[in-house]
C-alpha cells in the first residue's frame, strides 16, 4: 500500500477542497473524475488524473489502484449535481447517489482494494426536520439513497468511515472548533461546517485506526482551532 489519497467527486465542493488540501501538503494525490480537462485546469500537473465516471462501472474497475491508502468519496451530497440537474427524477438521483457509490465498492472489490473508502453522509437522516424535508423536495428520494449508500458500504467487506457533514458552507476552514459525535442531528442551520473544514476530517479519517467501521457526526463548535493532535484526539474518542 502506498501513501496515495485519492478523491472521487474531486472538482467540486467538498472533494476540491480535499484535493487542494492533499496538493498544498504536498502529498500524493489522485483525482477521479468524469473530465480529466477540467481536473487539468483545477491541479495542473500537481496531481495523479484518471478517468472514472460512477455511473459507469467498467470505467472505475480501470481506475482504481489497489494500493491506494485510501478513497475519499464525496460524489453529490446536499449541493447541486454538476452537469445532472436538481429536481431530477428519484431514479436518475439515485442512479448516482446510491448506484454511483456500489459501483465504486464492488469495484474496490474487484481491483483488490485494501485501503479505506471514507464516505461524505449527511447528518439529520434519521431525525424529521424541515431541511431533510427540504432536500427530499430538491432531490427525491435523497434521505433514502443516503441511508442505502452508507448501509451497503457497511456490508460491502471494506474498510470504511461514513462522515455525517452538517449543512456546507464555502467559509474559511479553521475558525471553529470542531464537533464530532457519534450522535445523529437534525438538519438545521445551527449544525453547520465549512466544506474546507470538513475535507480535513475526512482526510484525517484515511488512515487513522481509531475510527476503522464507524460512523460519526460533524459540524462546527465554539470559534477556535483544533489542531491535528487535537482532531486526531477527538476522532479517538469515538471508539470509547
Amino acid at each position: 500500500m502506498n501513501d496515495t489519497i485519492a478523491v472521487i467527486g474531486a472538482t467540486r465542493g467538498t472533494g476540491l477542497a480535499a484535493m487542494r488540501q492533499l496538493i498544498d501538503a504536498g502529498r500524493p494525490a489522485t483525482a477521479v473524475v468524469r473530465s480529466v480537462e477540467k481536473a487539468r485546469g483545477l491541479f495542473g500537473d500537481k496531481a495523479t488524473l484518471v478517468y472514472g465516471d460512477v455511473t459507469r462501472p467498467e470505467t472505475l474497475a480501470q481506475a482504481i489502484d489497489p494500493d491506494w491508502a485510501g478513497i475519499v468519496f464525496t460524489v453529490d451530497i446536499t449541493g447541486g449535481i454538476a452537469g445532472r440537474g436538481m429536481f431530477a427524477s428519484r431514479e436518475k438521483i439515485r442512479a448516482v447517489m446510491y448506484g454511483g457509490l456500489v459501483n465504486t465498492v464492488e469495484a474496490c472489490k474487484q481491483r483488490g482494494f485494501k485501503g479505506r473508502l471514507v464516505l461524505l453522509s449527511t447528518i439529520g437522516l434519521s431525525i424529521p426536520s424541515t431541511g431533510m424535508k427540504i432536500l427530499n423536495w430538491v432531490k427525491p428520494g435523497l434521505r433514502d439513497h443516503s441511508i442505502d449508500k452508507a448501509e451497503y458500504l457497511k456490508k460491502s467487506g471494506l474498510d470504511w468511515t461514513v462522515v455525517r457533514a452538517g449543512i456546507l458552507n464555502d467559509k474559511p476552514g479553521g475558525a471553529h472548533a470542531l464537533t464530532i459525535t457519534g450522535e445523529d442531528r437534525p438538519l438545521e442551520m445551527r449544525y453547520q461546517i465549512a466544506r474546507a473544514d470538513l475535507a480535513r476530517v475526512m482526510l484525517a479519517c484515511v488512515t487513522d485506526p481509531a475510527i476503522s467501521k464507524r460512523e460519526f457526526s460533524v459540524f462546527w463548535g465554539e470559534a477556535g482551532h483544533d489542531s491535528d493532535a487535537e482532531l486526531a484526539a477527538k476522532l479517538a474518542a469515538l471508539a470509547g
